[in-house]
């Protein structure tokens, strides 16, 4: 799964300065690498599983994001990826905020 976070200012015309923050959460399948190689052991994966994210519960992120005092309108977009293979993946959710800041 990927978590992909972008934050932009909407109100500049340049689209080389538009993207203002943007990070990625990536988590793979336990067990193996990116390159589908095994990287623990069965007990090992059963600790790893007893740790994890249970079904039906959920987990918070937190992005820390900067912005110049003269910006005051910022768009963040958020997509949830789930890769079933390394290339083939779905967005399976989306959601874009438009912030406005006035600094007086």
């Amino acid at each position: 799964m990927v978590l992909d976070v972008t934050a932009r200012n909407i109100d500049e015309k340049d689209a080389g300065k538009q993207i203002l923050f943007s990070d990625q959460k990536v988590w793979w399948e336990i067990g193996k690498d990116l390159e589908g190689r095994m990287r623990y052991g069965a007990w090992q994966i059963k600790e790893i599983v007893d740790l994890t994210l249970q079904p039906m519960e959920t987990r918070k992120e937190r992005f820390l994001m900067n912005f110049d005092t003269d910006i005051e309108t910022v768009e963040v977009e958020v997509n949830l990826s789930y890769y079933i293979n390394g290339k083939k993946g779905d967005v399976i959710y989306s959601e874009k905020k438009i912030l406005e800041y006035d600094f007086d």
